[in-house]
């Protein structure tokens, strides 16, 4: 086995492998959030025995799984069968530890690597025919190992920094807030850095303080919503897989209020949509915080709408951070080498396959 050179092919194709994540993924997540905002339709009777109880356990379901199937089939794409079970206990580990859905892909990634270089190991023949068993173990002990002890500390500790700062602003830096927060939601849909601003917001309302709520509330829909936004406006720029999954996304980007639901639209062009949906949340933010919006029920979707003190401000911001978001996105891939029929040709044989 020539080390580098299958280290060098594996790395290469990582974009094929997060897209075979996303293909596994697609049908938890749309589950998930279209099941969990017909539970927002129906209000709050949630009691044991009622369907909206039922479809909001089901919309929670897709809702926490779709992460770890993301990642398990990550791995897949990389070393075949013996990566699923080593990729789904990252992916859950990645959601414990708080990296959220760029350390599922960091994890699938490393841990489908990690499988396939050891499966690939040449072995005494009366050790081979246990080995395919032992391997995923091996790997998934070395990549969980790197995920606890390396990659959660740093970010636990920004975390821990972050909401020490937002605690320290007062409502006359509630401009900066809402630009620090709007930052943060746009980042990686709710992951730490998300979680981090919702914490925030949710816990200060002890303190009878709501313009963080209203903050977090006029950014959540602002990804899903803009990246929609921007397969409607320039649908070139993006693949079939894309543009489909956009015009079922739409309705319950609006209804159900779900962050997470931009994953998919963000995972084939990381950087470039991170990028377009940070702008958009930190303008929709900043806005929010200047005009001082209120929240006063820690509720999403269609359901906050009714609860928020300025509810034209709200409009505003998502209006206006969905239409940066969109613009950006679109400016950032049409100046972009992203070969549009080449992603649609790779994702019709991942299909066929």
């Amino acid at each position: 086995m020539d080390f580098w050179k299958e280290t060098g092919n594996i790395f290469r194709e990582t974009g094929t492998h997060f897209r075979t994540g996303v293909s596994y993924m697609l049908p938890i997540l749309l589950i998930g959030g279209m099941v969990g905002s017909l539970a927002v339709l129906g209000g709050g009777s949630h009691e044991d025995g009622s369907i909206w109880k039922i479809f909001k356990d089901v919309g929670t379901i897709g809702l926490t799984y779709f992460v770890p199937i993301m990642a398990a089939y990550t791995a897949y794409s990389i070393s075949d069968t013996p990566g699923i079970a080593p990729g789904f206990i990252v992916g859950v580990l990645a959601q414990q530890i708080d990296t959220g859905y760029l350390g599922a892909l960091l994890g699938g990634i490393l841990v489908g690597y990690a499988t396939y270089m050891l499966m690939k190991l040449e072995l005494p023949e009366i050790l081979q025919s246990t080995w395919g068993f032992i391997a995923p173990v091996f790997s998934t002990l070395i990549v969980v190992v790197f995920m606890v002890y390396l990659l959660g500390p740093p970010i636990a500790w920004l975390m821990e920094v972050i909401s020490s700062f937002l605690s320290n602003l007062g409502e006359e830096g509630s401009a900066i807030m809402g630009a620090v927060m709007g930052f943060l939601g746009g980042i990686d849909y709710g992951g730490p850095f998300s979680k981090t601003q919702s914490t925030f917001a949710t816990a200060v309302m002890d303190l009878d303080l709501y313009v963080p709520l209203g903050i977090c509330g006029s950014i959540v829909i602002i990804p899903p919503l803009g990246m929609c936004l921007a397969t409607f406006l320039k649908p070139k720029l993006y693949t079939k897989v894309e543009r489909n999954y956009a015009k079922s996304s739409w309705i319950y980007s609006i209804i159900g209020g779900f962050t997470e639901i931009v994953i998919p639209l963000a995972v084939g062009d990381i950087i470039r949509v991170t990028i377009a949906t940070v702008l958009g949340c930190t303008i929709g933010g900043t806005i929010a915080g200047i005009f001082l919006l209120e929240l006063s029920t820690p509720v999403l979707g269609i359901a906050q709408w009714f609860f928020y003190d300025k509810p034209l401000i709200f409009v505003i911001c998502v209006v206006i951070g969905s239409l940066v978001t969109a613009l950006t996105a679109n400016f950032l891939k049409s100046i972009s080498n992203r070969d549009i029929d080449a992603l649609d040709a790779a994702d019709t044989e991942l299909n066929e396959t």
